[in-house]
């Protein structure tokens, strides 16, 4: 049984029927896919307001070659950025040209000595896991750790912009080692990213599609109880509401693969252990709200900068992410979806009027781009509450021992999704072929 129709809980569910292992999907959503999301407003714009890029070091990758889904070029690690309130558009054919026009050469200097350390450690984190130089930095903030290097305000800055993005809250407010993850894409030789063509959701039809076993949508998951019997087996009956009917179903292991905030409306019969709970209760929320409106596409063309896209860009404030668009309008093209990915404070939107949100967001595109807002014809808001993404505080990281102990096997129950290893697309992958894979050892043993 895997609860939870996410990457987590497909990817689960896929590598079970690859052991010859039948598994039932179960989800509370109206759709599959979880934060894996594209919209279609029709006329061919299609825009996601879920997982923007896949990263080369992403095993989801594998899934898309296996699949055959057409792909995207590839794109750069870094991206543009607003610093010390210019716009430094990055258009350049390299990272170290583009640098030439953010850095003097002691700043280049001083961001190539923090990005060695920052290497070297993650290297570390990566074949020692966390060793006691890496528990000692992982009692201070992210934050802190980065300004004792002395670097410029400029460069720091920098840095704050990269990791703010993809942890989705103040930099003050992560772990240093958690830090140097989740800046994994920029290390040693940096990344790139690609995209679906049409769409990330592609990906989660494909594995609908492969899945041959039982799959329910609206299936709210409120109780899950384990026995354990003589023989050493475990019998899991999982209790669900859907249409309002209170039903259940029995399997030999459940996969409970539901964002992390939502563990707690489930009931666990025995209980998760002390040390799991705690290891989720000190997980810190990353907020995100997608906006995506709607452009005139010559409007989208003055936005080029000699001839090229300059997005993403990233900036410190109401914006947060401006992804813009990803390719060139056609000639025949009339409209385009224009995308923000808000982040951290800023993306609260649930707690203020739409109206008020969406005029400071053009107030602030009017200072980028002057007559941006003349452009827009609609606008759309996507926000993810309580939490989008997970994330570990000072003091905390996914190499410590309670986060280990979410990892293990409790009484036929398995957890699966992003937060077990990282905040993003690449550790719900990871987390659900760890459960496959020790479900099948033991079912095969």
């Amino acid at each position: 049984m895997v609860v939870g129709g996410g990457l987590a809980g497909l990817v689960a569910a896929y590598e079970l029927q690859n052991q010859g292992i039948t598994a039932q999907v179960l989800d509370a959503a109206d759709r599959w896919g979880g934060r894996v999301a594209t919209v279609d407003y029709g006329q061919g714009l299609r825009s996601e307001y879920g997982m923007h890029e896949i990263w080369d070091a992403n095993p989801l990758l594998e899934y898309v070659k296996k699949f055959a889904i057409p792909m995207s070029g590839p794109e750069a690690a870094y991206s543009s950025v607003i610093l010390d309130g210019k716009y430094h558009p990055y258009v350049q054919d390299s990272a170290e040209k583009y640098f030439a026009t953010l850095f003097t050469p002691a700043e280049r200097a001083g961001y190539g000595r923090w990005l060695k350390t920052a290497e070297e450690l993650y290297d570390e984190s990566e074949a020692q896991g966390l060793t006691p130089r890496l528990a000692d930095i992982q009692k201070s903030s992210f934050a802190q750790w980065v300004q004792s290097f002395g670097l410029s305000p400029k460069t720091a800055e920098f840095i704050r912009l990269l990791v703010e993005c993809e942890v989705a809250t103040d930099w003050a407010n992560i772990g240093a080692v958690y830090g140097i993850q989740q800046l994994s894409i920029f290390l040693r030789e940096t990344e790139q990213c690609r995209h679906v063509i049409g769409g990330n959701q592609k990906i989660i039809e494909e594995f609908i599609a492969a899945l041959k076993g039982p799959k329910t949508l609206g299936a709210l998951v409120t109780r899950i109880v384990r026995t354990k019997k003589a023989d050493g087996s475990t019998e899991v009956v999982v209790h669900y509401r859907k249409d309002d009917m209170m039903r259940s179903v029995r399997a030999e292991k459940a996969v409970v693969a539901v964002p992390y905030h939502l563990l707690h409306s489930i009931q666990f019969e025995p209980p998760l252990t002390e040390q799991q709970w705690q290891a989720v209760d000190s997980l810190i929320p990353g907020l995100y709200t997608v906006v995506h409106f709607i452009i005139d596409a010559r409007a989208g063309e003055k936005l080029l900068v000699d001839g090229k896209i300059p997005f993403p860009v990233l900036t410190r404030g109401p914006l947060g992410v401006v992804y813009g668009f990803l390719e060139k309008p056609e000639a025949s093209q009339r409209e385009l979806v224009f995308t923000l990915l808000i982040h951290g404070d800023y993306a609260r939107s649930y707690l203020e009027p739409r109206d008020k949100i969406r005029q400071r967001l053009l107030s602030e595109l009017d200072q980028l781009w002057p007559g941006f807002s003349g452009s827009v014809k609609d606008t759309h808001f996507y926000g993810y509450h309580p939490a989008a993404t997970p994330g570990w505080g000072p003091g905390r990281s996914p190499l410590d021992a309670p986060h280990a102990s979410l990892r293990s096997e409790n009484v036929g129950l398995f957890l699966a999704g992003d937060y077990l290893y990282s905040s993003h697309a690449d550790g719900a992958v990871r987390s659900g072929r760890d459960a496959a894979r020790k479900i099948a050892q033991e079912l095969k043993h």
